[in-house]
């Protein structure tokens, strides 16, 4: 039997459907992240206002994004809006969708590989493995790039699975450009004090050189200011961000401070 990635979809989550189905009263979808569980969209949560055929919004195997209105586990039943979906809802959902499906497909690859009897169940058990340990498997793929397999013997993935994922991996993604973005609060109530922030920031713009490494320093609206440090390396970025943040503050000294308000973090994926 394999194994779903996910249980059963509860009420107000969004769920990718593959349209198998269409009737007078509703149409029938299969959701893509349920083995073998299908869904009822009434036609009224088709699309909004009067619909005089179903077909003029969606047709037999198109791929759609939903809200579950009704759920029961116990019958099996699951009732899906297409109406309480936003167009931005509905792109991150499909990008999360084509995500999983990389993955996957990435895994699957590894266990052919390995020469895994079903490889198609191997690399679910792999992703459930997975998701259940990091956030977004595929960060922990790109991350490889990096740490080597031991991120992934760290989620229950053995060892020889984890060295062809790691081979695979090598030859199909590309490093990403990660990210950090620092927010501050820098103050100074001398005089010049102006003068003296802008020294001190010039000064942290400064401070890590490497041509692996891009800063940009910017302001959000005086005191606040963001420090923007992108990398291919993440190991790089931990340390530009600690290089600018000493320099900032050193050459502050007691003509002023820095207060550290959000550090956020995230990647572009290059295609």
């Amino acid at each position: 039997m394999e194994m779903s990635v996910k249980d059963f979809p509860r009420r107000n989550d969004l769920v990718i459907g593959l349209v198998k189905r269409i009737e007078d009263h509703g149409v029938i979808i299969e959701l893509l992240e349920y083995d073998n569980l299908e869904a009822y969209i009434p036609r009224g949560h088709v699309a909004s206002g009067r619909i005089k055929d179903i077909r003029d919004y969606v047709r037999e195997g198109d791929t759609v994004v939903g809200r579950v209105i009704r759920s029961i586990k116990k019958k099996g039943q699951v009732d899906v809006s297409l109406r309480y979906v936003t167009e931005e809802q509905k792109r991150r959902k499909l990008e999360e969708w084509k995500e999983r499906v990389r993955v996957l497909s990435l895994l699957r690859v590894a266990a052919q590989r390995a020469g895994y009897e079903n490889p198609e169940i191997k690399a679910k058990e792999a992703w459930y493995k997975l998701t259940a340990y990091y956030k977004n498997p595929m960060d922990v793929l790109e991350d490889v790039l990096h740490e080597g397999p031991e991120i992934l013997t760290a989620a229950g993935i053995e060892d020889r699975y984890a060295k062809y994922i790691a081979d695979v991996v090598k030859t199909q993604l590309k490093t990403p450009i990660y990210v950090k973005n620092i927010v501050l609060r820098v103050v100074s109530l001398e005089p010049n004090g102006v003068e003296i922030i802008r020294d001190a920031l010039i000064s942290g713009k400064n401070a890590f050189k490497s041509d692996k490494v891009e800063i940009d320093i910017y302001t959000a609206g005086a005191p606040r200011y963001v420090v923007s440090v992108k990398s291919k390396d993440p190991r790089l970025i931990k340390r530009a961000a600690t290089s600018i943040l000493k320099s900032i503050s050193r050459k502050l000294e007691h003509k002023g401070y820095i207060e550290v308000l959000e550090e956020r973090e995230h990647r572009k994926r290059l295609q």
